[in-house]
């Protein structure tokens, strides 16, 4: 991109290669700490998409409207911020929020400006390029060698920060690398190659700290844990699993920014979802779907003859392991088997029988998770019970009006099951449903099976739960409305 030459079809390929390569990465990185930062809703999903693909179409119009001298300029100054990220933004939410008292719109624009960087002076290189060929066979021939490079270096960059999701500084320092490595083939200038090295080289050496202090900083502001220190982070395939600990409220997981669980959160979850239905029907075979903190498994093994979890997502299960199970007195129960898999998936191939299945998964707050709440997953986890089994959920919340998600999920659980019976917890904060086509236990025998220290729980069945969600309507595969309603609620109320 300097001005007054016209690169040779190497330098060209190798530009937009390294371009391709830089905006791959950057995409990775960007959205996922926008995604955690904004919290990882299918609307926010939705939302850092969109902006994501609006910041790529601008650089491409960009890239022939601007002049060679301010496309280098536009290139270093991204180039800037991106060294600077994640700690910078991170600085900058939790400065906002500290000044607000809460989130705001500023928040957006600042992270907008975040997923310009990430894509703008990246897609930029392929209509600039092309602009210095002034013959249609040149230009023809360039387009295509300029794109094949350039999607090669997209899958590149993406593939590699995928693969290093559990290492963010040789993650960071990848980036770090590739920016450089396209300032010096784009711009061929001695001195600016040197300084974007001496640039990088502190980034990479500051990142691991800086990066930790902006995390800890947006866990004390943003989400309000005074004190909040943030233990582990990495970045798995599927979302952002972070462990953060803040005085009297013990460890918290967090996926995508968003609180999963906590320590106070596992006694009472743990009993009402395992270790009460286990105590009831004393299954043979049990199957927990999710749970990947494990923080179930030791109970229920012991409860039962056989016990699989299934969990996707190997970086919840290390999460778990680390900080919320001990791995080593797992490692020997004979009668527990770990599958790296998805549920729906699992049980959809499995041809083994449960006498009880517990699905232990967050909220219905993206589409994927909500798959895991319709009446088509419950129809698949009932043809996986014996007779006489026993399908135990967590409804994300107390049993209230008919158009929340606790209502709708037992709902979705009365078009599919004979039986259903919903356990109210004051102590868990929640409500749990048990359905089969015949319960082996009765409200009483529940309200038996409370917890130790219970405050209040309330058992219903029958005539009584029908009629308190009278007017709910199931979840299903071609009824997500719940999702797209709740996320687009909670991002009005916090940001607009």
């Amino acid at each position: 991109m300097t001005a007054g030459r016209s690169p040779s079809a190497a330098r060209e390929a190798a530009t937009l290669l390294l371009a391709g390569l830089c905006f791959g990465a950057s995409q990775q990185l960007v959205v996922r700490e926008l995604v955690s930062l904004l919290y990882g809703e299918e609307v926010v999903l939705l939302f850092v998409s969109a902006a994501a693909l609006a910041a790529a179409s601008l650089g491409y119009r960009l890239g022939a409207r601007l002049s060679p001298r301010a496309l280098a300029r536009l290139l270093l100054a991204c180039g800037a911020l991106l060294l600077l990220s994640p700690a910078l933004p991170r600085f900058l939410v939790a400065g906002l929020c500290l000044l607000r008292g809460d989130s705001g719109p500023e928040l957006l624009i600042v992270l907008a400006l975040l997923t310009f960087a990430a894509a703008a002076p990246f897609t930029a290189v392929v209509p600039a390029l092309l602009d210095r060929h002034e013959r249609p066979d040149d230009r023809l021939a360039a387009l295509r060698r300029g794109y094949t490079a350039e999607l090669v270096g997209f899958g590149l960059g993406s593939a590699a920060a995928l693969a290093l999701g559990g290492a963010p500084g040789l993650r960071f320092a990848v980036l770090a690398a590739a920016l450089v490595a396209l300032v010096h083939v784009a711009l061929d200038r001695r001195a600016v190659t040197f300084a974007c090295t001496v640039a990088a080289a502190l980034a990479c050496a500051t990142h691991a700290p800086m990066s930790k202090l902006g995390a800890d900083l947006v866990y004390r502001h943003k989400h309000r844990l005074p004190g909040a220190e943030v233990l582990w982070s990495v970045d798995s395939p599927y979302q952002r699993v972070e462990v953060v600990t803040a005085p009297g409220r013990g460890r918290m997981l967090y996926l995508d920014g968003l609180r999963d669980l906590d320590d106070r959160d596992l006694g009472a979850l743990n009993h009402y979802l395992a270790r009460a239905p286990a105590t009831l029907v004393r299954p043979k075979r049990a199957l927990l779907v999710g749970n990947g903190t494990l923080s179930m498994v030791p109970e229920l093994s012991r409860l039962s003859e056989h016990l699989t979890t299934v969990e996707i997502d190997a970086a919840v299960v290390d999460a778990g392991a680390r900080f919320f199970t001990p791995g080593e007195p797992l490692a020997r129960l004979a009668n527990w088997r770990l599958v790296l898999a998805d549920g729906k998936q699992y049980l959809a191939a499995t041809e083994r029988r449960f006498d009880l299945i517990a699905v232990d998964v967050p909220s219905p707050l993206t589409l994927g998770e909500a798959y895991l709440h319709t009446r088509e997953f419950y129809a698949l986890c009932r043809a996986r019970l014996n007779p006489g089994g026993v399908l135990a959920i967590q409804l994300s919340g107390p049993l209230g009006a008919a158009t929340r998600t606790p209502a709708r999920l037992v709902a979705s659980l009365r078009a599919e099951f004979f039986e259903v019976m919903v356990a109210d917890s004051e102590t868990a904060e929640r409500a749990f449903a048990y359905a089969g086509d015949d319960l082996p236990f009765t409200p009483a025998d529940v309200q038996a099976a409370a917890v130790a220290g219970e405050r209040r729980l309330d058992v219903l069945g029958g005539p009584e739960l029908d009629a308190r969600i009278a007017g709910a309507v199931p979840l299903t595969l071609d009824d997500l409305d719940l999702v797209l309603r709740r996320g687009a609620e909670r991002l009005r109320e916090r940001y607009l």
